[in-house]
Order: C-alpha cells, then structure tokens, then sequence
C-alpha cells in the first residue's frame, strides 16, 4: 500500500484528526505490515482499525484517478502546501482534496458567510463587502451554500479577486447542484474549491459543522453578513 493510498484510508477513519492522524500516518508509511495489531500501535482504536481496514478499494482506485486530472490534489497534513493557519487549529483535517489552486490556501483570507434565506439587504451588503475586499488582495472563503455564501463567492469573482470553497461533502460532485456553474467560474479563475471527505461523500447534515471549521481555521477573521439565531451559519 502507498503512503497516499495510506493517507486515502485514514481520511475516511471517524474522529481522526490533529496531530493523532500525523502520528499515525507516520508510523503506517513506514510499517513493512497493515494489519489491526499494526494500526493499534500506532494509536487507531479498534474501531478505527476496522474502519481503515474495510475501506472499499475500489473507491481508493477511483480516487488515485480523479488525481491524475489537471489541477486536482491530495494535500496531506505533512505537504509543504498544506495551510499553516489551519494546521494551527486542535483538530485540523489529517488531508484536503484540492481543485483549483493548492497555494491559494495559505493566501491572507476572510470567510464571508451568512443565510441561505437571506434579504435584499443582506444580499447587497454581501457582494459589496466581497467584491471590495477581493479587490484590495483578500481571498474570499466560503462554504458555496446557497445565498449569502454564493453571493459572497460572486462578490469576489466581480471584483477580480480569488476565493476558495469549502465543501460539506467530496469533490465527485458538487453541492448544491445549482452551484456547478459558479463552481467551474471559481477554478477557472485560478481559485480552489475544497473538502476533507473522501471524494465520493454524500452531503450529510452533520458534515457542515466539520466543514465550518475549515472555513474559520483557514481565516483571519469571519464576516457574518446575515443570519438568523438558530442558523447553521454561527456554528
């Protein structure tokens, strides 16, 4: 087994994360065996253990070749590339699935964020605030969402910025579907579009609560244009 087949699996173990999954991959890329005796010294839980061990090759084959593909990548938590700003937070994602560009990451960044079910106002203030900042040198991040965060994604197309996208769900398809478009414009414009789940995850509920912290980890600051008290967008 490779050290990015290595890598592949250990994305897809739960509650593997921080310095714990570097530990282990370290010690599973220079093991001469994988066996559970083998991950259970290097720190996986039993569970864990299976988890790594059952995951579908067929989905690791699928994935070595949707890197093949220009522009994609597998940036580990060890990759020169890999965002210092978000390898400082507790639980930073063990690797990141890239399209776009993987230096864009470590550029100076504001997370715009806010309602799906957003006002005119918000709307407004959501694109002048994006296009502005862009245009002074700021990557806009967001989550691609409907509503503020799309405005905040286009804000910063419009003003001849960058920006990066954080996805609650794998790279194979993008969510929501309606932003497939809007997904290409940001790639094509030398912007990066971003997950920590294995290429073929669906985009369950629980996801987005995982993908917020990416989203703040990687900023300097978080402008929430609009959101209600209860909105997913203050987690």
């Amino acid at each position: 087994m490779t050290p990015r087949e290595i890598w592949l699996r250990l994305m897809r173990v739960s509650s593997l994360y921080g310095e714990s999954a570097i530990s282990a991959a370290r010690q599973l890329c220079s093991s001469a065996t994988l066996g559970r005796e083998d991950l259970r010294a290097c720190g996986l839980s039993l569970a864990q253990s299976k988890h790594f061990l059952s995951v579908n090759q067929c989905e690791i084959d699928a994935t070595l070749q949707w890197l093949e593909r220009p522009n994609c990548y597998l940036l580990t938590a060890e990759d020169p590339l890999y965002p210092p700003q978000l390898r400082a937070i507790v639980d930073f994602p063990c690797a990141l699935l890239v399209c776009g560009d993987p230096a864009l990451l470590s550029s100076r960044q504001l997370s715009v964020i806010g309602s799906r079910a957003h006002s005119w106002y918000g709307a407004r203030w959501g694109k002048l605030f994006s296009e502005a900042l862009a245009r002074y040198g700021i990557t806009i991040t967001s989550g691609l969402a409907l509503g503020i965060d799309g405005i905040a994604h286009r804000g910063a197309l419009e003003g001849k910025g960058k920006t990066v996208a954080v996805l609650g769900n794998g790279l194979r398809e993008i969510y929501p579907r309606r932003h497939q478009a809007l997904a290409e414009q940001i790639t094509n414009s030398c912007g990066a579009i971003i997950s920590e789940f294995p290429l073929f995850t669906p985009p369950l509920p629980g996801n987005f609560p995982r993908r917020n912290r990416i989203i703040s980890g990687l900023s300097a600051g978080v402008l929430v244009i609009e959101a209600a008290l209860k909105s997913g967008s203050l987690v």
